[in-house]
């Protein structure tokens, strides 16, 4: 008798264990091509919504059209896509400072706000990343509020350097800075998919 209950309580210890892993992020284990996924993550309507393409070529380079994979996979390639191209904005912001002589006040702050700004935008897109795969590897995670903050963090970051730079009268950055804004625009709309509020 007192091994049955001992198993008793294993069975629902665990149990509960994976009810608050899967509970948090109810959209994460779906199963959807990245053709549905995109279609979803895009279609909510909000202001400066990615498109649908931008989201099929962002999480295309991971997954074949027309193939199925959990929703939380296309959230974790969206991330670590986003961590891939803040590397080298931050590299460009860079390289441009260190030819600062050459820049005009107004470039020179622009690109160190961009510096700081995708420091800040790659710091939060890695916790994400970090926290995705958890979710992915059904650790226990929570997705909501905490997640959502991070992609904020991480679109603010990009978002205040895209909005500087465009104003520049011309800078080589603003096709990358506006890109990195539509990858981390698709990063945070996968994240909805599975629970980031």
């Amino acid at each position: 008798m007192n091994d049955m209950s001992l198993l008793v309580w294993i069975v629902v210890a665990l149990s509960l264990n994976s009810a608050t892993a899967a509970g948090d992020c109810p959209g994460a284990y779906r199963n959807m091509t990245m053709e549905a996924a995109c279609r979803e993550a895009t279609a909510a309507g909000e202001p400066a919504m990615p498109t649908y393409q931008t989201c099929v070529d962002t999480v295309g380079e991971d997954s074949r059209a027309g193939s199925v994979h959990e929703a939380i996979e296309y959230a974790y390639n969206a991330a670590s896509r986003a961590v891939l191209v803040y590397t080298g904005a931050e590299s460009w912001a860079e390289l441009l400072l260190k030819n600062a002589s050459a820049l005009s006040g107004e470039e020179k702050a622009a690109y160190e706000l961009c510096n700081r700004g995708y420091q800040e935008a790659d710091a939060a897109m890695v916790r994400v990343w970090r926290k995705v795969d958890r979710i992915w590897s059904r650790l226990p995670e929570p997705c909501g509020v905490g997640l959502g903050n991070e992609y904020r963090t991480a679109l603010r970051g990009v978002g205040a350097c895209r909005d500087r730079v465009v104003r520049l009268p011309s800078s080589p950055m603003v096709d990358m800075v506006k890109r990195d804004n539509d990858v981390t625009l698709v990063a945070y709309v996968l994240g909805k998919l599975v629970g980031a509020k």
